[in-house]
């Protein structure tokens, strides 16, 4: 393992981690480590979920260095990694609730319901109903709408950001972010 000194520019960095700088990888995670949380935050709906997530794409960026290509921008593709780690994980989450939901019967072989007990800091936080039906609405928006929408207005990307994290133009991401913003008006706007 590469023991030297570490520069704090960002090519530098990832010169040094592709040379197993272990000090340039705690850069690089320092760096990043807010911007990654608050995303996969956004995402997942859940600190600790997202935490866990966060984790994996840095172990991720650490294993996949040498796939980065240089021609790109390495926020954009941190970005990319977050958001796909968050949405795996929540797949592999909604699988894992749907066995487990489906598996107990009642007396009369019906599936038992159980209650949804995972815990939502934003919601038990939030005692203002109009933030619960903001957060469903967004859950429900299409994926590119929703991550779109996820991206620049709470995390502050800027739309040629999301662009690359999509791989997509930034027109389109554009049109992505005003139909989000246009259906969130529209549930607000109508009551539901």
């Amino acid at each position: 393992m590469n023991c030297e000194p570490v520069d704090n520019n960002e090519a530098e960095l990832i010169r040094q981690l592709r040379q197993g700088s272990r000090p340039a990888f705690d850069a690089l995670v320092e760096i990043y480590k807010n911007k990654g949380l608050s995303i996969c935050y956004n995402l997942t709906g859940n600190i600790e979920d997202a935490k866990d997530v966060l984790q994996e794409v840095f172990i991720k960026v650490y294993f996949n260095i040498k796939n980065f290509e240089d021609k790109a921008r390495f926020s954009t593709w941190f970005y990319r990694i977050a958001v796909n780690s968050s949405l795996d994980f929540l797949r592999k989450r909604k699988k894992m609730y749907n066995l487990f939901t489906s598996l107990p019967k009642n007396e009369e072989g019906e599936e038992k319901e159980f209650p949804d007990t995972r815990y939502d800091p934003a919601r038990v936080l939030s005692s203002k109903e109009s933030a619960a039906v903001l957060d469903k609405s967004i859950a429900e928006l299409p994926y590119k709408q929703r991550v779109s929408f996820i991206l620049k207005h709470q995390n502050g990307l800027k739309a040629h950001e999301i662009a690359g994290i999509l791989k997509c133009g930034v027109p389109t991401v554009k049109v992505h972010i005003f139909r989000a913003v246009r259906s969130l008006q529209k549930k607000f706007t109508s009551g539901g």
